[in-house]
């Protein structure tokens, strides 16, 4: 117990390889802002609108536009649908949430000789992101996750194995589980019968079938102080200051099927914790050159977060009479992650209070990946003085190509050897509501579908074909505001 107890200590202290790597940068840096009813049925397009808490976000300048103290909040179900390409199951996960609370204090200068007209502050929630997800996928004729292992053990010792404990920083967690299962080791039977040292090797080098099933949750959330002020009608500036919160889980189960009879297999369970928290900026303006046309342009600055990164593992492997078993200790690590910085520039054309028509487009920088590029477009007409439509679609490019396998490091504590390509996503909005001098009660709908594959692992020379993965969300939001009368 007291040797226990010690390794476990030794763990939480020592940095057992990198626990942050291409994987996450992925997971930990998508943006899905689903925002207010009409910034959702307009599919995002309000950089240059402005006069909505959501597009405050985008570009901090429209918050100079609004006009009166307003309180906004957004009730949200999320629906979520998951499955691999040419199978009809599909894994489904229902998230109700409160992904949006605001408050707008407008403040108009009487000063008719003054060119500031309004001074307008915003204190805001967001959610920007939900992880919740259900994955399963299933694979035949693929070559097994002891080449990761080998790769892994390549140069050491069976005593530097042995004897490591999931306590030495040169061996990494994933090999010591296959050794400690007997999936690998560093033996071979000579021309005799016995056995000798050789080097290391699996007997097990191909399986009739793989697959994989994980549960992911948590989220990404902001809390916003925004100013904005509008000048002389025409020109809006704002700047933004960012609080954000992330935590991420995720339960993963990897198993190989060893025999054709489907009775022999191995599985690999790993649990992941990350949460951080960081802090960025933001700055934008608002121009309206003419009264039909409207043009705004935003940064803001990366997001500087500090994360702290939990993960364990288990294994199990079943052949025939024999049995292996292991649980690696908890490991715990703090490091420094940064968040892209963002680009956002849009265009409004107004035709008088009877409808609009916006464009935006917004750039991600990420060192790790792809840059990320996201066009969107979207309309609004008035049907009547109270009553109004919304309809809006954005495209979001690749964040990953297939080009470059996600290699795990060689001495990782991280279990979890799988790793995601994702591809293009499209966004489709609607929505329908209602305004008078007091509240506003706004209805919307969002379509996204996106296709990306994960792949199991991927081992120096050899990597498995990856589950082609479709992932449908409907997004069904309600938003209720309040404001004064002028």
């Amino acid at each position: 117990m007291r040797q226990t107890l010690s390794y476990f200590i030794a763990a939480l202290l020592w940095v057992t390889g990198s626990l942050l790597y291409a994987q996450d940068a992925q997971l930990l840096n998508q943006y899905d802002y689903v925002g207010t009813a009409r910034y959702t049925g307009m599919a995002g397009a309000m950089a240059a609108v402005g006069a909505d808490p959501s597009a405050v976000l985008d570009n901090p300048a429209g918050l100079g536009l609004f006009r009166r103290f307003d309180v906004s909040l957004t009730l949200h179900e999320q629906l979520d649908y998951t499955h691999q390409r040419g199978d009809s199951r599909s894994q489904f996960h229902s998230s109700f949430m409160l992904p949006q609370v605001s408050f707008v204090f407008a403040f108009e200068n009487k000063n008719t000789g003054s060119a500031l007209q309004f001074c307008n502050f915003m204190v805001s929630y967001n959610r920007l992101h939900t992880f919740h997800r259900k994955l399963l996928g299933q694979n035949a004729n693929q070559p097994t996750i002891a080449n990761l292992m080998l790769d892994q053990v390549d140069g050491l010792s069976e005593a530097t194995v042995s004897g490591s404990g999931f306590n030495n920083p040169t061996t990494g967690w994933l090999s010591e589980m296959g050794y400690q299962t007997w999936m690998i080791d560093p033996y071979d039977i000579d021309q005799y019968g016995d056995t000798i040292w050789d080097t290391w090797s699996s007997y097990y080098n191909t399986q009739p079938a793989n697959g994989y099933m994980s549960k992911e949750s948590g989220s990404i959330d902001e809390f916003n102080l925004h100013w904005g002020a509008l000048f002389s009608h025409h020109f809006s500036l704002g700047l933004g200051l960012n609080i954000r919160s992330l935590e991420y889980y995720k339960e993963s189960t990897y198993e190989e099927v060893l025999t054709t009879d489907y009775q022999n297999y191995a599985q690999i369970n790993s649990r992941l914790h990350q949460k951080g928290i960081g802090v960025s900026g933001t700055i934008g303006i608002l121009y309206q050159p003419i009264r039909p046309l409207r043009m705004g342009l935003s940064f803001q600055t990366p997001t500087a977060l500090r994360l702290t990164t939990r993960t364990s593992g288990d294994m199990y492997l079943q052949d025939g009479t024999l049995k292996g078993e292991c649980s690696t200790l908890i490991s715990r690590n703090e490091e420094r992650m940064t968040q892209p910085m963002r680009v956002t520039a849009g265009m409004a054309f107004l035709f008088d209070k009877y409808a609009l028509v916006s464009m935006q487009y917004d750039f991600r920088h990420h060192k790790t990946t792809n840059d990320m590029h996201t066009f969107h477009i979207g309309g609004e007409v008035v049907l009547s003085n109270n009553f109004f439509l919304n309809l809006g679609y954005a495209y979001e490019t690749a964040f990953l190509a297939d080009e470059q396998p996600t290699l795990l490091p060689l001495n990782s504590v991280r279990t979890d050897a799988e790793y995601r390509t994702i591809g293009s996503a499209h966004i489709v909005g609607a929505g329908a509501g209602y305004r008078n001098r007091f509240i506003v009660v706004h209805l919307g709908y969002r379509y996204r579908q996106q296709r990306y594959n994960i792949y199991p692992f991927a081992s120096e020379y050899i990597t498995p074909d990856p589950y082609d993965m479709t992932a449908t969300t409907h997004n069904i939001v309600l938003t209720l505001g309040w404001h004064t009368s002028r």
